[in-house]
């Protein structure tokens, strides 16, 4: 359900996994048309067809706005995907912190297409809270933050707040760029005017972008680049080979907001 009178129906065709771990209850299964799907709660992650996109606009525009980033920080993500768009790149390391290791493990034993980054040796992988690990973390240790969280309920509401976003700009370097997902435009357009709000007190720079996201609540998302030391959102250089989704055009559309979101968010 995306609310409570709408939402995704997706035919199950083969339970491939589940199971209730300390955190959340993790489901995998198969649809005819979607793929592999990843199912956390009862609320649908990634979906083989489609999670391309949703990575690929989380990742890229926060790495080609950098001028050169190397040190990288990802919160959240365990299914790897935000991972393996980061690692496309000549990075010196990449650090995943997730909660809940049996999410990694699951997407590592059942969903190859998204997890092969979890392999390169420039990965490190941690388990762990993603808040409490920015609070004991050096200033200006990381080049991009990139925060691929579960919707803001449970344990993943600390990393919606003015105090998280806070720790964030504190360990970004200068240059730094902090890339979030902020929910559905559609669902969700109060969260994502507090998200504004709160990243407005700490970041100078903020600037929200959208696209189409099949498998999401209201078939559309949000996403928003805080810069540190960095004047506007244009790509720096050309982004890797081998994208489905992400190029120069889109990312110049995708930060064109329809007028409702607009006056919202500018």
């Amino acid at each position: 359900m995306h609310s409570g009178s709408s939402g995704l129906i997706l035919g199950v065709s083969r339970l491939i996994f589940s199971h209730e771990s300390r955190y959340q209850r993790i489901e995998i299964f198969e649809n005819e048309f979607f793929g592999r799907v990843l199912v956390l709660d009862g609320c649908v992650m990634t979906a083989e067809r489609d999670e391309f996109i949703y990575h690929e606009m989380l990742v890229h525009p926060g790495m080609l706005v950098h001028p050169n980033p190397q040190e990288i920080l990802i919160i959240g993500g365990g299914d790897g995907g935000a991972l393996r768009e980061a690692l496309r790149y000549p990075v010196r390391k990449a650090v995943l912190v997730e909660i809940d290791q049996a999410v990694v493990d699951a997407a590592k034993a059942y969903l190859p297409i998204l997890s092969s980054g979890f392999s390169d040796p420039r990965a490190l992988v941690l388990y762990e809270d993603g808040f409490e690990f920015l609070r004991r973390t050096p200033p200006e240790s990381y080049d991009l933050i990139i925060v691929d969280s579960p919707d803001p309920v449970g344990s993943a509401k600390t990393l919606f707040t003015k105090e998280f976003y806070r720790e964030a700009f504190k360990v970004l370097s200068k240059p730094g760029v902090l890339a979030i997902q902020a929910e559905s435009p559609i669902h969700h357009l109060e969260t994502i005017k507090e998200i504004k709000k709160h990243l407005l007190s700490v970041f100078g720079e903020v600037h929200f972008y959208t696209s189409p996201m099949p498998t999401y609540p209201g078939g559309w998302w949000c996403y928003a680049l805080c810069l540190k030391g960095i004047d506007g959102f244009e790509p720096k250089r050309e982004p890797p080979d081998g994208l489905r989704y992400y190029n120069h055009r889109i990312h110049r559309a995708a930060f064109a907001l329809p007028e409702f979101l607009r006056k919202d968010l500018m």
